[in-house]
């Protein structure tokens, strides 16, 4: 049962539901503009009584830190550390980031990266919003044949190995590989979802025998990847750069980069040539005039 009453020269909707009853102001003074409304917060209030509509609970960014770091996400000690270090910090320093721009953007990381795990967590802060991150530097980080060894030799558990080999000899993005199914599969190569709509995976005769319907979640492929780095000793790595392993080697083996680009999924070869013009600038040993 659904009623409009007034309040304050404000009009509210009152719902009941087998007993209990829950308000909301429509934020309107205007019976007509009232009505219109009424559906809409209706039903939200009805999902919000059947337990459908769970409302976030409110925290200050004060009291979301220490939920965040009691939290289990598989960090690694040195992590812990610095999430710690920073958290700490900016409290000490009632909210102010330190002077330099590099340290600065490692703050607003850290603490947008909280805010987003108690927005999945309901809880809904009231004294900060997300900052505005700068872009970074384009990262050139590639492994190194050597690195490449290690990575599909010996990185456990053996079927999170198949998985970045799999990757690795596909160029696909974490998102688009981690989860598949039958259906992705068409005539012989992987139809997936990518970051800028649908594309095809070219599958060579590796990933073929590799191919199996991976089932990971984006915090295991980050954690376990950069786990199995620190255990090898494999420093300053990260899941994404055996994608651009993969394109930077097709391009040193003679590939033309608008084939790459085709198979890395980019929209423009124009992406593909701003990712890759400073990898391989670096390579030019000699040149005349």
């Amino acid at each position: 049962m659904a009623s409009l009453y007034k309040k304050n020269n404000v009009y509210y909707l009152s719902v009941k539901l087998n007993g209990v009853r829950r308000a909301k102001s429509l934020r309107t003074e205007v019976l007509s503009v009232a009505k219109k409304l009424q559906p809409l917060v209706e039903f939200e209030l009805l999902k919000e009584l059947h337990g459908l509509n769970k409302k976030q609970k409110q925290i200050t960014f004060k009291d979301l830190i220490p939920l965040y770091l009691k939290a289990d996400h598989d960090w690694s000690e040195k992590t812990l550390e610095h999430s710690n270090y920073i958290l700490k910090s900016w409290i000490k320093n009632n909210g102010k980031l330190p002077d330099n721009k590099a340290s600065a953007d490692t703050f607003k990381r850290r603490i947008n990266a909280v805010l987003n795990w108690g927005q999945r967590q309901n809880y809904k802060c009231i004294d900060l919003v997300k900052y505005k991150l700068s872009s970074p530097p384009a990262r050139l980080r590639v492994f190194t044949p050597d690195e490449m060894k290690i990575i599909i030799n010996d990185f456990e558990p053996l079927h999170f190995r198949q998985f970045v080999e799999f990757a690795y000899n596909t160029g696909g993005r974490s998102g688009e590989i981690r989860v598949l199914k039958p259906i992705n599969l068409k005539d012989g190569n992987l139809f997936v979802k990518g970051k800028t709509g649908h594309r095809t995976i070219v599958l060579n005769q590796r990933a073929r025998q590799l191919l199996e319907w991976f089932d990971y979640t984006k915090e295991y492929v980050s954690h376990r990847f950069k786990k199995e780095c620190r255990k090898h000793k494999i420093k300053d790595a990260r899941f994404h750069d055996i994608r651009r392993t993969f394109g930077y080697r097709l391009i040193l083996n003679g590939m033309p980069i608008y084939h790459v680009s085709k198979l890395l999924g980019h929209s423009s070869v124009i992406t593909t040539e701003r990712h890759y013009a400073p990898l391989i600038a670096s390579e030019i040993k000699n040149f005349s005039l």
